[in-house]
């Protein structure tokens, strides 16, 4: 019998990216300790993310887990619509999927799947810390992240 052991922790640290040219980067960095090592296959990760950018086509978004590995959420999808993640939340068990989603200009899309599953952090030590990693990857555009919630139900 498993015992479910979950964690949620929010970062509401306002981060900006800057409207210089070129590539900007911006990370969100939380920690988790006492969840069931490794992740079973009965695990669940969902994300939700607050991201205001004009044009969400411009960005990359990753998730990192404690051993490094990563997984795409969004690989520059959106197109020129803006804010399209701002509360988008991201799971394996969504319906539509971020890769073939029509997004249209300031409607939040949600749930997504993200381009890799989360799935493939099962099996690893989900106890250390996991990276929200956002990648202007044009530059020269404001954009916000306002919160990030990473819900981790191990079991």
């Amino acid at each position: 019998m498993y015992t479910p052991s979950t964690a949620i922790l929010e970062d509401t640290t306002l981060r900006t990216f800057n409207n210089l040219p070129g590539p900007t980067i911006i990370e969100s960095i939380v920690n988790f300790s006492g969840l069931n090592n490794p992740l079973s296959t009965f695990a669940s990760i969902t994300i939700q993310i607050w991201l205001i950018h004009p044009m969400n086509g411009n960005c990359e978004i990753r998730l990192y887990g404690p051993d490094d590995s990563y997984i795409i959420l969004s690989n520059q999808r959106g197109g020129n619509n803006a804010n399209v993640f701002n509360g988008t939340l991201f799971t394996d068990s969504a319906s539509n999927s971020v890769s073939t989603f029509t997004f249209s200009n300031n409607v939040v899309a949600s749930p997504l799947k993200p381009e890799n599953p989360f799935s493939n952090f099962i099996g690893k030590n989900p106890n250390g810390q996991w990276k929200l990693w956002i990648d202007d990857t044009v530059g020269g555009n404001n954009g916000i992240l306002n919160k990030v919630k990473l819900d981790i139900q191990g079991k």
